[in-house]
């Protein structure tokens, strides 16, 4: 039907040569390889999602107060680190094999994995719920949003099976309007639920506002993966599911609670306003992310492909100017820092500024952990990874209590900078102790790791002297400008093999 629409447009409102550029573009689309079609709509999911994200976030910060924005990021916070223990990670790296392993069978694969899923949730809420008021001293949630949590972690796997299924399928169409209208639809129901409740409510309607739509569809893909499983479990992939994630369950823990530990412990020393201050910081430095989740989408097929060559030289010729342009995409975030937190929230959490380049260094080594840690797990030693993240989870952790405490919510920027630094170091030290070289040119590396360290640190006795820093702008503008052919030289390179 669609392509009858197009067809009729075309030859009732296009002119011969315009007819002719629609053709040579749609063969070129055609003969795009899937997998680069699939790695595209993943890229611009991501930067929608996120999109709408930064657009929601100065909206949200001004309907809600900073003790109810300090909730509504500390709910979320919960939300993600229970979720790994509840659903057990089982969404992650077993459901890809379990792809791989039966791709005959992935229907029935998929529901007996949300079946086993549902029975781990219902025993975790049992304990969880019924030691609630022992467990809430450290949580500090309201029970009803810890039993939201509960609902969330029944359904939500069935959404996660879907999609990760039809990405590995590389069904890349109905995966990016999903991802699309998921969190549009929270958002924009959350800011109408809270534009129509008095204040004292004001945190509810975001909760329940953003949380309900979701449920709503988490239940259709619910029965839509029962339906095509013809309802059918097979128990013999669940020994095989908890074998392989059980032993992973710690570094998927120690993932989350690294990004959001400090949210959690400012919450419990601090208090709620302190943790929009720094949440909404979090949230300026969370671009970077999404730039390089798009760049490393590609970039793990491309080292794991040199890897099997046993090419390490074309990674570290591929990778350092990546990692040029991303430590200077940080400077520039860190220097426009007071503009975009202007535009972000309102007066009162400008302080806020002064941990932001302390953040933005730590995203900077957390992309570290991945130009190395790609590298260790083609070899398949994810223990070194796990060690490496358990160790800077506990440092961070301790780091925090102590300085927290002493100095304010700023200095969890500081000990989570220290912390993902000491997490690339030892997952350098695995990348060479499984490859038994280097890789990379590291003195290079150095100076780059060096150079983000003494931004972070000095960048805010700038901050109100705006020549000196629309000046260091301009030049890192010119020097992208400069060096983006050798940037974009790399693209071929990185594109997707059948």
């Amino acid at each position: 039907m669609v392509k009858q629409v197009v067809h009729y447009l075309i030859q009732n409102y296009c002119t011969f040569g315009e007819i002719a550029i629609v053709t040579i573009m749609n063969k070129k689309i055609s003969s795009i390889p899937k997998g680069v079609k699939a790695s595209i709509a993943l890229f611009f999911a991501s930067l929608v999602t996120k999109g709408i994200a930064y657009v929601t976030t100065p909206i949200f910060t001004r309907l809600l107060t900073e003790e109810q924005y300090g909730q509504t990021s500390l709910f979320l916070s919960w939300l993600q680190i229970l979720g790994i223990i509840a659903m057990f990670g089982l969404s992650y790296g077993v459901f890809n094999n379990g792809m791989l392993d039966y791709p005959d069978d992935r229907n029935v694969y998929a529901f007996s994995l949300l079946i086993l899923s549902n029975i781990i949730t219902i025993l975790f809420s049992i304990l969880y719920l019924g030691f609630f008021p022992v467990l809430n001293k450290w949580i500090k949630i309201d029970f009803q949003f810890a039993f939201l949590m509960s609902i969330i972690f029944l359904l939500q796997p069935a959404y996660n099976f879907w999609i990760s299924k039809q990405r590995y399928e590389i069904k890349y169409k109905n995966s990016f309007i999903w991802s699309i209208v998921t969190v549009f639809l929270s958002s924009f129901v959350a800011v109408i639920c809270i534009l129509l409740v008095d204040d004292d409510f004001k945190l509810y309607a975001r909760i329940y506002g953003a949380e309900i739509p979701l449920i709503g569809i988490y239940i259709g893909f619910y029965f839509y993966l029962a339906k095509i499983a013809g309802f059918k479990i097979k128990t013999k992939y669940w020994k095989e599911a908890i074998t392989f994630n059980l032993p992973l369950l710690p570094h998927y823990l120690s993932i989350y609670l690294l990004s959001s530990s400090d949210k959690l412990m400012i919450s419990f020393i601090l208090g709620d306003a302190e943790v929009a201050y720094y949440s909404v910081a979090y949230s300026v430095a969370a671009v970077l992310t999404a730039i390089w989740s798009a760049i490393n989408a590609s970039l793990i097929p491309y080292t794991y492909e040199k890897c099997k060559q046993n090419n390490y030289k074309r990674i570290a010729i591929v990778t350092q100017p990546l990692l040029t342009f991303y430590a200077l995409m940080c400077i520039l975030l860190i220097m426009l820092a007071p503009e975009i937190l202007a535009l972000m929230a309102p007066k009162s959490y400008m302080n806020a500024i002064y941990v932001i380049p302390p953040i933005v260094g730590g995203v900077f080594f957390q992309v570290q952990y991945h130009v190395y840690g790609n590298i260790v797990f083609y070899h398949k030693k994810p223990k070194y990874i796990m060690f490496a993240s358990v160790t800077a989870t506990i440092m961070n952790l301790i780091l925090n209590y102590i300085f927290i405490t002493k100095y304010g919510y700023i200095a969890a920027g500081y000990t989570t900078l220290v912390c993902y630094l000491i997490q690339a170091m030892i997952d350098f030290f695995a990348m060479r102790k499984v490859t038994k070289q280097n890789v990379y040119n590291m003195k290079y590396i150095c100076i780059l790791s060096v150079s983000i360290i003494l931004i972070s640190l000095l960048s805010i006795f700038i901050y109100d002297k705006f020549f000196v820093r629309y000046l260091i702008v301009i030049v890192l503008l010119i020097m992208c400008y400069l060096f983006r052919k050798k940037f974009l030289n790399l693209i071929p390179e990185l594109k997707y093999k059948k």
